[in-house]
């Protein structure tokens, strides 16, 4: 079964690297909409599978799945600083955008 995890995660990886970028946002969001339509069942054994693939090819750069449950409370912190990143890279891109811009105009 991880041989063949193996050989479709190797082929996704070609395809992904041999995409434009506007095909790699293209893919992501089917992948999200796949993601959405799953049952959570799906998706919880579908968690556990990568990890048992992730302990199974002992690879200590690939990152785990966690799976802990969180505080409703905690969940909505971590959101708002994710929105609040979010917007501090969106104001970044900007001020670099008006740097090139104002370097072009000399």
């Amino acid at each position: 079964m991880i041989r063949a995890f193996n050989k479709h995660y190797r082929k996704a990886i070609d395809l992904i690297e041999d995409s434009t970028t506007s095909e790699k946002l293209e893919l992501a969001e089917k992948v999200m909409e796949w993601f959405k339509e799953i049952p959570e069942e799906y998706l919880i054994s579908l968690a556990l599978f990568f990890n048992e693939v992730i302990d199974d090819l002992g690879d200590d750069s690939l990152e785990k799945i966690n799976l802990k449950t969180k505080s409703k409370r905690k969940h909505e912190e971590e959101e708002e600083e994710e929105a609040d990143e979010y917007e501090e890279d969106e104001e970044d891109e900007e001020d670099d955008e008006d740097e090139d811009e104002d370097q072009e105009d000399y």
